[in-house]
């Protein structure tokens, strides 16, 4: 798993690990956590094959800087990759 340790933006030691970014909160009250999407089939109607995967943040406690991270980025490569075979070549 991946550890920040340091601020990209100004150096500092400072940095908040895994912060939840709360995409919306239902009726009920409860959280859910941010995620992204890669579709392998983009073209589909329907069924177009999405990988998702949770995002958290790092958070530089100094300047406030924010870097997200995706907990499953082979499982998004591999999604992207696949999609990538299927667009048709247009030259």
């Amino acid at each position: 798993m991946l550890k920040v340790e340091q601020c990209a933006k100004c150096g500092s030691s400072s940095v908040i690990q895994r912060a939840m970014v709360v995409d919306k909160v239902s009726a009920a009250g409860a959280e859910e956590n941010f995620t992204v999407r890669v579709d392998a089939d983009p073209s589909a109607m329907m069924f177009k094959k999405s990988t998702r995967s949770p995002v958290h943040a790092w958070i530089c406690a100094q300047c406030g800087y924010i870097e997200l991270y995706a907990d499953n980025p082979g499982e998004l490569y591999q999604a992207f990759i696949t999609a990538q075979s299927t667009v048709p070549d247009i030259t």
